[in-house]
């Protein structure tokens, strides 16, 4: 989903994507980290970066609107 989602905003004429980087989904718990699946984050940087874009990333806790109630508004 990613690789055409990034293909779609680079032909629109975007050149950055923003994302947060939610510590909820890979700190499952103290010290046990998941970078699997849906949270790939090195897959989502090479994506971002095979398409010639920059990525920034908002690591941390803290997440604004996006994320309620730790789930997140994504469709499956």
């Amino acid at each position: 989903m990613w690789s055409g989602l990034v293909k779609t905003a680079k032909e629109g004429g975007i050149d950055v994507i923003e994302t947060y980087v939610f510590q909820n989904g890979h700190e499952l718990s103290p010290s046990n980290y998941y970078f699997g699946g849906w949270y790939d984050l090195l897959k989502f940087v090479k994506i971002v970066q095979q398409a010639g874009m920059y990525l920034i990333l908002h690591i941390g806790p803290f997440v604004a609107t996006e994320w309620n109630f730790g789930i997140t508004c994504r469709s499956s």
